[in-house]
């Protein structure tokens, strides 16, 4: 691995961990900074994307609404250049029911100069009513 090869994958692990820490702590705003003001996030293969860092923002304003107490893994990002993928999956608990959901996907990403995020492709899978950790080896 080259220098910049090491330094690529620091980045994106920094990234990684501060989108996880918003999360935790249910701030949009603080996953909103690490995008950049003209992002563009799309949520699955159809549908218009979330572009700009404020529609990322209202994004997760209304993802965080329907969920408390949420857990997440990660996997180690893959990277090449300014492009990463990453694995993860999460638990989470619907806060008027509190009954819990299962998801699990990856995030396809591009990153500008700065170490944000210019664009994210995120993919995922849901089971409902489940509250199961990641299986053994599920994330590398």
């Amino acid at each position: 691995m080259t220098v910049s090869q090491a330094e690529d994958t620091m980045t994106v692990a920094r990234w990684i961990g501060s989108l996880e820490a918003g999360w935790r702590a249910r701030d949009a705003e603080a996953i909103a900074a690490l995008f950049t003001d003209d992002a563009v996030y799309h949520q699955g293969p159809y549908g218009a994307p979330h572009t700009g860092r404020a529609a990322v923002a209202e994004h997760w304003r209304r993802t965080l609404s329907r969920q408390k107490d949420a857990k997440m893994w990660f996997g180690e990002p893959l990277v090449s250049g300014r492009r990463a993928a990453v694995e993860w999956w999460c638990v989470l608990y619907d806060p008027a029911t509190g009954a819990p959901r299962n998801a699990a996907g990856c995030l396809a990403l591009h990153f500008a100069a700065d170490g944000r995020c210019e664009s994210l492709h995120e993919y995922w899978h849901g089971a409902p009513d489940q509250a199961l950790e990641p299986a053994e080896g599920w994330l590398r």
